[in-house]
Formats: C-alpha cells, structure tokens, sequence
C-alpha cells in the first residue's frame, strides 16, 4: 500500500461523519472539565463570596475520583459498545451539568463537579479513542488530526459562550441551556453513531483493499477476548511508560490552557483595567485555540510521518518553549509568541495517545489497553489544578513557580515516552 493512501483524507461520507461527531465529544467533555475552569471558581466565588483559589483545587480531587469512571466505562465498552456508552453518558451528564449550575454551597459545587466530570469520562475519553480505532486503524494519525480539532475549537469558543450565557441568564440558567445541548445530542447518538464500518457496509480507512480478509477478522473480533488483562498490563512495563508519559504532558497542557485567562489578566490589569484585561486574555485564548485547529491537524500529519513517540517527543519540547515565553509574558512579543505555542499543543495530546496505544497494542487490544491507560493519564493529569492552587498560593500569585515545576514535569514525561517499545505486542 501507498503511503499517500495512508496520510490523505479520504475517508468517505460515513467515515467523516464519525470524525465531525467526535470532534463534537471532544468538544464537550474539554470545554465542561478543563476550559470552563477559566469561569468556575471566580464566577461562584464571585456569586457566593467563596475562595476562587479553593474552589480550583477541587478540580483534583473531583479528577481523581472521576478517574475510576475512565477505569469503569473502559471495561463496560467492550461490552455495550461506543453508541450506546455515548448515548447514555451525554445524556446523564447534561443533566449532571444543569444540576451544578445550581451549587449553593461549596460542598455542593464539589459533589456535582465531582459526579459530571465522573461521567463525562465515558464518552469523552473512552468513545472518542475506541470510536476512532474501529474505524481508522490504519489511518488514526490523521483521523485524529481532524477529529481532536473539537479541543480547540472549544478553547477558541466554550470559554466565550458561557461567559456569554453567564452575563446575559445567570449561572442556573446557562448550565440549563449547555446541559440540555449535551442531552438532545445523547439522544441524537443513538440514530447517529455507527460502532463498526461494517454496520452501514463501508471499509476501516476507507480503504476496500483487503475486504475479505477484514470480514473474516471481524467476525473473529466479535468474540475476541483481549489476553491484556489488567493484572496483566498493571505488569506490563509500556503501559506504565505511556499512561505516566502522556499524563505528565496532559497535566502540563492542562495546566497552561485551564488557567491561560487568569495568567494574562494577571499581566494586563495593572494597565489597561481588569475588564480590559479580561476581554484581551478571552482574544488570546481564542487566537491560541484557532492555531490549535491547526495543530491538531499537524500532530496527526506529523505522527504518520516519522511515528507517534518522535511527535510525542517534539509535542513535549513545544510546550517548554510555550512555558519559557509565559514566564517572560511581560514582554508583549512574547505573549504572541507564546500563544502560537499554547494553540499548537491544544489539540495534539488527545491525538498522540490513543494513537500511540493503538501502535502498541494493537487494534484488536486496544480497548483492553486503553481502560487502563487513559484513565491513569487522566489521574495524573489532574495534578495540574492541586500544583497551579498550591503554587499560586505560596508565591502570593506568581506563576514563574508553577510554570517552572511544569517544565521539569514536561521533561520527565518526554523521557518516559521515548522508553516506550518501538513494536507492536498486540493481537495482529
């Protein structure tokens, strides 16, 4: 086979269709858990009289609980499949989300941060990567590109909506509105989603080449049972190397993106007012999310280029010169320098993961692998709001001390992806 065949676009109506609605849980799951943490705690804070600062720290706890849902929904998908997981959760965590809208106490804003974050691990982490390998796995890297472009879409428009929705009906009412957009897309789901190609007689990649062999594989997957258990793979060296790597990355992302409005309305206040500063700091992000769209095309072009752990490596290295430029954000051509950066990396690890699983384990296994593997990256990533409150509380709100703690953190995970196997140890 051509490589051409393997980096084009080609992927055929029903093939696009499931990357647009991928996109559309990207899209979701990162604006409710990572981008809206830009208006969260200063927006109840503000409403309730509570501490913003405490109120970002519950982002770790909520996370790490929300980690066994990863944990708990990667095993159920083997069994009910990606339309009806995706289904369901969409639905519940709608509701879930309305529901938050309404925390009168901090208590309240934990349990309900807690439950829709919980949730909203099934279709966002799970169904995303598993719908993505039934139907691309051959051509993941670029699939991907297209489908994580619905992270920094939402980056580039999720903050600005709701902030929109928060000035126009209040809080209540804007969680309402988002949570019942989330819910009438759940049901939509079950007339929309597609688990296999081979449900509407269409090819994986589209790319016929092979059909009969593919049919005959099918049927055997059907009844496929993955030898990676998970007390297999809690032994198993790689799947340690990529959920530790890629979380120590996704914590440094996260860190950068969750808190990037607070960071230069920190910079800009002192001269140009708070209001200002807060409308430029939402232009940035939204400049820096529309480069995302880009970049996530990019790390999926660049990962079936030269493979999924050099991208992996050059991701990490963009994101210490992101972190570097920050640190120095006083000076203002650095601040667009570091905006390029920020939007570059946005989309690119929820490309690279899964697809660095899929190189590993295979297709037939990597649902087994990923059950465990993204969820343990999403425990690590949630590090990144107990470290950015903890920090920003010792130095009185200077970020040069979380920012320097990401570098270092950026450097190890790199360091641990590249031990990772060069083969494939799956089911071939």
């Amino acid at each position: 086979m051509q490589n051409n065949e393997l980096t084009n676009s080609k992927f055929g109506k029903w093939g696009w269709s499931m990357i647009i609605y991928t996109a559309l849980l990207y899209y979701f799951w990162s604006g409710i858990g990572s981008d809206g943490l830009n208006l969260y705690p200063n927006a109840f804070a503000q409403m309730h009289g509570w501490d913003s600062n405490k109120l970002l720290g519950f982002a770790t706890p909520a996370g790490i609980i929300a980690v066994f849902g990863g944990i708990l929904f990667g095993r159920m998908i083997i069994k009910t499949g990606v339309r009806k997981m995706s289904g369901f959760s969409l639905i519940a965590t709608g509701i879930l989300y309305a529901v938050f809208g309404f925390s009168n106490s901090p208590i309240m804003y934990l349990v309900c941060l807690t439950a829709f974050v919980f949730v909203s691990m099934a279709f966002g982490l799970i169904c995303t990567a598993s719908l993505m390998g039934n139907w691309f796995p051959r051509k993941k890297g670029i699939a991907l590109g297209w489908a994580t472009m619905g992270a920094p879409l939402c980056t580039a428009t999720f903050v600005a909506i709701m902030s929109g929705l928060y000035n126009a009906f209040g809080i209540s009412t804007s969680h309402i509105i988002m949570g019942g957009i989330m819910a009438v897309l759940g049901i939509i789901t079950f007339f929309w989603v597609k688990n296999e190609p081979s449900e509407v007689g269409a090819f994986p990649d589209n790319l016929p080449d092979g059909a009969d062999a593919y049919m005959a594989q099918l049927r055997k997957m059907q009844s496929y049972k993955s030898p990676f258990t998970v007390g297999r793979l809690l032994r198993d060296k790689d799947m340690w190397l990529i959920s530790v790597g890629f979380g120590m990355l996704w914590m440094v992302t996260v860190g950068v993106v969750s808190q990037f409005v607070p960071r230069m309305v920190s910079v800009m206040a002192p001269e140009i007012g708070p209001e200002a500063a807060q409308n430029k700091a939402l232009l940035m992000l939204t400049i820096a999310a529309l480069v995302g769209i880009l970049g996530s095309y990019f790390w999926g072009w660049l990962d079936q280029k030269i493979g999924t752990k050099p991208a992996s490596a050059i991701y990490a290295l963009s994101y210490i010169a992101a972190l570097l430029l920050l640190i120095f954000a006083k000076v203002e051509i650095l601040t667009y320098i570091a905006i390029v950066f920020v939007g570059l990396g946005i989309g690119g690890l929820l490309n690279l993961m899964p697809s660095l699983v899929i190189s590993v384990y295979g297709r037939k296994d990597f649902a087994a692998a990923n059950a465990l593997v993204s969820p343990i990256a999403s425990l690590i990533q949630k590090g990144a709001f107990i470290i950015m409150a903890v920090a920003l509380s010792a130095s009185g709100g200077d970020y040069t001390m979380p920012y320097m703690i990401f570098i270092g953190i950026d450097i190890v995970g790199m360091i641990l992806l590249l031990m990772v196997t060069g083969e494939c140890k799956g089911t071939k």
